[in-house]
């Protein structure tokens, strides 16, 4: 299986638009907070070899190489039948299968679609990358309808464990050049991975970020997996026994719960222990705090460590949207 993705990265395949390339992405466990948004399918998987990446193991048996669609003519199209009539703009997520830029010397798609997207005003697009070349959207007439954000980690993470991304300071350099550009920027500082000296290297890379950028939002997560992804960790990871011995220390997020429309109980996703995860989540949101007001959100938790860490579920602002999702107790005291 690992030697089939590693070989599907070098391979691109051009397929055609899919007749629903924009759809809905709603989490049934509400357990883990997660709000929804809607998604906008302009590829999956991707050319990095992140340890960790969930895309790993998206489509790996029938489709295991780099899918990117065309025909964007038909695609625009449904993103104006899915606004039509709105007053509030819709902001739609085209980084959640796929690197939003890393292609796009070959693609072009966000030089096709940013122009476009700066002239609907019910329209957003969020973009999320860890690319490094970003010349073809620079004078781009985005009029800030286009949203972007870097995936960023520790460079001593990075380096060991995102195999063939571009490096944190390349990755810091590239937003920088699109925020003097005009664009709003965010950041996802995820996964935290908790290394020897971790503390330290978080500190120094939150104080490198604010030495270069001022991001309006970023969203923190910690390690997690899926339980398919967890039960093969051993056979699926490429950079050392490392991760390796972090991961065997997860257990699942919840106890087992089945929803509607599924017949198998959900856990949540494998990780550390809440206690831990507040603890890695606590230092990191002071030593941000420390040097911004920007606003702050956690990827995929509990309410529990939300709660813990003073954080608003009323008021998740996400990297995903647009404004705010209301993600707190109803009043019945259940989780929206």
């Amino acid at each position: 299986m690992l030697n089939t993705i590693l070989a599907g990265k070098g391979v691109m395949y051009i397929a055609p638009a899919f007749d629903k390339s924009v759809d809905e992405v709603v989490i049934p466990d509400k357990r883990m907070i997660c709000p929804q948004f809607t998604r906008l399918k302009l590829g999956s998987n991707c050319r990095y070899n992140c340890d960790w990446s969930f895309l790993k193991l998206t489509n790996r048996t029938l489709h295991p190489f780099i899918t990117v669609r065309s025909e964007y003519k038909k695609i625009m199209k449904q993103i104006r039948k899915r606004v039509a009539g709105h007053q509030i703009p819709v902001m739609f997520n085209g980084g959640e299968l796929i690197d939003s830029l890393s292609l796009e010397h070959l693609t072009g798609a966000a030089k096709y679609f940013i122009p476009r997207f700066g002239r609907m005003e019910n329209a957003r697009l969020f973009m999320l990358t860890k690319a490094h070349r970003v010349n073809p959207i620079i004078n781009l007439k985005h009029c800030e309808h286009t949203i972007l954000a870097w995936s960023i980690n520790a460079p001593e993470v990075s380096k060991k464990f995102e195999i063939g991304a571009p490096s944190f300071k390349n990755r810091l350099i590239a937003a920088r050049r699109v925020q003097e550009a005009g664009y709003p920027l965010r950041l996802r500082l995820d996964p935290i991975v908790p290394i020897q000296g971790w503390k330290r290297a978080y500190r120094e890379t939150i104080e490198e970020v604010f030495d270069h950028v001022s991001p309006e939002r970023i969203t923190l997560g910690t390690l997690r997996f899926e339980k398919g992804f967890y039960n093969i960790r051993n056979s699926i990871f490429t950079t050392g026994k490392d991760l390796t011995r972090l991961v065997d220390k997860m257990k699942p997020m919840f106890p087992p719960k089945i929803f509607p429309g599924s017949d198998r109980p959900k856990v949540g996703k494998y990780s550390f222990s809440e206690g831990e995860r507040i603890r890695i989540f606590d230092y990191v949101i002071n030593e941000i705090q420390k040097r911004s007001v920007c606003e702050i959100s956690l990827c995929k938790e509990s309410a529990q460590v939300w709660n813990e860490l003073s954080l608003d579920l009323h008021h998740c602002k996400c990297v995903c949207q647009l404004t705010y999702a209301d993600m707190g107790p109803n009043e019945d005291g259940n989780l929206i």
